[in-house]
């Protein structure tokens, strides 16, 4: 497979502040490309040839377009590989949940799941609707809040996972957020030995996923902590096999992610402080990092 990372093709110096102080680069993408044309922080690698297209969907906040977040289609499965955003305190506020379940616009409702009534039991047990992106990470208004409600940011989820060690990860990456300028976030999937499925409203089969991770790039003006103010940790947790209390244990390295996954993350990292300082970013061991557990 050839594969065709996307690269940031700016230096540091040139990069604009956004998120309140975090690094942004220039760079946009329209919905349902191969290969992913934006230059951000937060996006994982795509490929030409694996069948799934890349989306990217804005927000308006305060009467400002922002990037909302991109997630990368898997249309055999039913389920997006990742979901990737940015987090910061600009898409925080007080909306709640909008509980808005539905197709998302950027694709006919036959190439993507029906979740409005919940999955319909498959082969194996009921499971729950996971949001990728967490409904509580874009509260800034009701609007921004329904887009984490469409069936692309969706997969079934064991109901004692998505409410226990997953719930309190997605805690800890909000309050690894707010002392941060921004935070990069990468939310996956695993259908890659998946031997389970549900069945949406419209009774399609959905893959339900082996395994789930996580991988966060923290980016703060501040460069007391990290390499050039950066700093990243990563979690993969097997779905028939999660542990039942989140763990700094249960944390590993980008690089140690990126070889279970098969791919790269936070591909464009390399171009912002070079290729030898990303990959010390990446190698660190978060679990022997104390700012992550402090």
């Amino acid at each position: 497979m050839t594969v065709k990372p996307f690269l940031l093709l700016v230096p540091l110096a040139l990069c604009v502040l956004s998120c309140e102080g975090g690094l942004d680069v220039p760079g946009g993408a329209g919905p349902g490309e191969a290969i992913a044309q934006a230059h951000w922080l937060e996006l994982p690698e795509t490929s030409a040839t694996d069948g799934l297209d890349f989306f990217s969907r804005s927000c308006s906040i305060d009467g400002k377009a922002l990037r909302n977040y991109s997630y990368y289609w898997d249309y055999t499965n039913r389920v997006s590989r990742w979901v990737a955003y940015p987090l910061c305190g600009v898409y925080l506020g007080n909306s709640g949940r909008s509980e808005a379940w539905g197709y998302d616009p950027f694709l006919p409702a036959s190439k993507q799941s029906n979740v409005s009534g919940g999955f319909r039991k498959g082969d194996n047990n009921w499971y729950d609707r996971g949001l990728q992106l967490p409904s509580a990470d874009r509260t800034a208004n009701g609007e921004l809040n329904a887009t984490t409600f469409y069936s692309t940011n969706i997969t079934p989820q064991d109901s004692g996972f998505a409410g226990g060690v997953w719930a309190t990860l997605e805690g800890k990456i909000r309050v690894w957020a707010a002392k941060s300028d921004t935070l990069y976030v990468v939310s996956g999937c695993v259908s890659d030995g998946a031997t389970h499925y549900v069945y949406d409203r419209s009774d399609n089969k959905v893959t339900v996923p082996a395994a789930y991770f996580k991988a966060v790039l923290r980016y703060s003006k501040d460069i007391t902590q990290g390499d050039r103010g950066f700093m990243a940790a990563a979690f993969w947790y097997n779905h028939d096999s999660y542990p039942n209390y989140f763990s700094k244990s249960e944390s590993m390295s980008v690089k140690d992610l990126e070889e279970k996954l098969g791919y790269k993350l936070f591909v464009n990292l390399d171009e912002v402080v070079g290729v030898n300082v990303a990959n010390s970013i990446k190698s660190e061991k978060p679990s022997l990092v104390n700012w992550w557990w402090q």
